[in-house]
């Protein structure tokens, strides 16, 4: 399976915001090989971190598809979500490479 160039990037992205141990990297590796809805679900979550998403108690803990509905973007696990329109709104632009 091939991987999205960005995809190193956006999983050290990730492990750095939630504080990733080396067991929960394990896991992560594990969900994501040889299975493209779980490098499609690390992709747009980084993504939408970027673009301002957070899980808090003041947003009752939204959950990644609901916030990308409120912003208009879409069922992020629908086919044709437009990863790019996410990336538009980034506060923090993707990297390419790590």
């Amino acid at each position: 399976m091939l991987y999205p160039a960005s995809l190193s990037a956006d999983l050290q992205y990730l492990a750095k915001r939630y504080e990733w141990s080396a067991e929960d990297k394990a896991e992560v590796r594990a969900a994501f090989t040889d299975c493209p809805e779980m490098v499609h679900f690390f992709t747009v979550l980084a993504a939408a971190h970027r673009a301002g998403y957070e899980q808090c108690a003041a947003n009752g803990f939204i959950r990644l598809q609901a916030w990308c509905m409120e912003q208009h973007l879409g069922d992020p696990f629908a086919p044709g979500f437009d990863l790019a329109v996410l990336d538009a709104m980034a506060v923090e632009p993707r990297r390419a490479h790590a």
